[in-house]
């Protein structure tokens, strides 16, 4: 750790020794434990997992979630999580603009959110999942008494009680290790957890195409945006892609149903998208339109899930779906991105063969190779016969 590291850390320290353990999770049950993760969608779907492990661990435990208002499909409906509890906190995320160290202050001490919190009375355990030095200080400012961090990342793990050690592991695994240190061994797979209600996975069925009996139909579900916009395929690209693969597998007798879905700020790729793989094509957009509890379900029934680094990507896996992640532009080290951010399989990500580094807008995989892994997807995991003339 540097030395600026160590003059932010030294006043972690410093209130933490006015803010010393009033509660042993191990040698007693907590009546609360409060999970700390305002982050962006990906961070906390690989949180979610950790959930069931303190359930498992503290079945009479209150477990609540203090997520942005942002993260709150994320968890409902969530058989393991008894309050979502909201904190639109302006650090490690893309979704509060002022993110300045003075709105950081602000947030801190003057917000109605943690005011509220504040007045609970306190919380006999808190995580902060990501670790940091504001995290820290928030899980002091809502009175818990025995707190867990990460050391060497963010900072703020001498203001705790337990802390993991950072290092290029799966996020979800590091989620599920915060949970070891509480006691917890019977762990769930270090993968997202989502629960669609019976009327979301209804609107889902709706939107997909009844199944063409008599002949293999596969349905693939596509993103063509991500958080970060360096980290999104060109959507020509994307629906070229798309177009190949299509009428690949229709030579063969396969009929294809493509959606893409997204937010609202993805309509324009997904109509670029669209555009590219031309009009014989069988894809249309639902994006904007539709929930992102309903995008959940739609992922559930899907055969196919192609997607960049994003959301969707953590969605797939949840669900277990064959999955094909475009990785390029500002990944330019695939191997530690799926080292923390991927899964095994039916986990695939394609990468570029090489790397311009002065052309990093090239930095991208071909079409064909993308075309390639996605018919090895579809062969390897069955999804070629998964529908074939059953009913939606």
């Amino acid at each position: 750790m540097g030395w600026k590291n160590l003059l932010v850390e030294a006043p972690v320290w410093l209130l933490g020794q006015f803010h010393r353990p009033r509660f042993d999770p191990l040698s007693g049950t907590p009546r609360e434990i409060l999970v700390l993760r305002p982050n962006d969608f990906g961070e906390l779907l690989t949180t979610t997992a950790l959930f069931e492990a303190l359930r498992r661990r503290f079945p009479t435990t209150r477990l609540i979630a203090g997520v942005g208002s942002w993260g709150r499909p994320i968890l409902e409906n969530n058989p393991f999580v008894d309050e979502i509890v909201v904190l639109d906190a302006p650090w490690n995320n893309k979704l509060v603009e002022d993110r300045s160290p003075r709105n950081v202050l602000r947030f801190l001490w003057r917000s109605p959110q943690v005011a509220a919190l504040r007045a609970r009375g306190g919380f006999d355990v808190g995580i902060d999942v990501l670790g940091s030095y504001m995290g820290a200080l928030l899980l002091m400012r809502a009175g818990v008494r025995y707190r867990i961090g990460v050391r060497g990342y963010r900072g703020g793990w001498s203001g705790c009680q337990a802390y993991i050690d950072f290092a290029r592991r799966s996020s979800a695994r590091a989620a599920l290790a915060q949970g070891e240190l509480l006691g917890a061994t019977s762990l769930p797979d270090a993968r997202p957890q989502l629960f669609p209600t019976d009327a979301e996975r209804a609107d889902a069925a709706s939107i997909w195409h009844a199944p063409l009996a008599g002949h293999p139909n596969v349905r693939l579900l596509v993103g063509v945006g991500a958080g970060v916009a360096s980290k999104a395929w060109d959507p020509k690209q994307a629906g070229a892609a798309l177009a190949q693969a299509a009428h690949i597998l229709e030579a063969a007798g396969t009929v294809c149903d493509i959606v893409i879905v997204g937010s609202e700020a993805d309509r324009g790729r997904a109509r670029e998208a669209i555009a590219a793989a031309g009009a014989d094509v069988p894809i249309r957009s639902v994006a904007g339109d539709v929930s992102m509890r309903v995008v959940f379900a739609l992922a559930e029934q899907a055969d196919l899930v192609l997607s960049n680094a994003s959301m969707l990507m953590h969605v797939a896996a949840a669900f277990h779906r064959p999955t094909v992640a475009v990785l390029g532009g500002s990944v330019t080290r695939p191997a530690v991105h799926d080292a923390i951010w991927g899964y095994p399989l039916p986990y695939l990500s394609v990468a570029p063969e090489t790397y311009l580094a002065d052309q990093p807008e090239r930095n991208w995989p071909s079409v064909e190779r993308v075309v390639q892994a996605i018919l090895q997807q579809i062969g390897a995991h069955g999804s070629l016969t998964s529908r074939s003339g059953a009913a939606a």
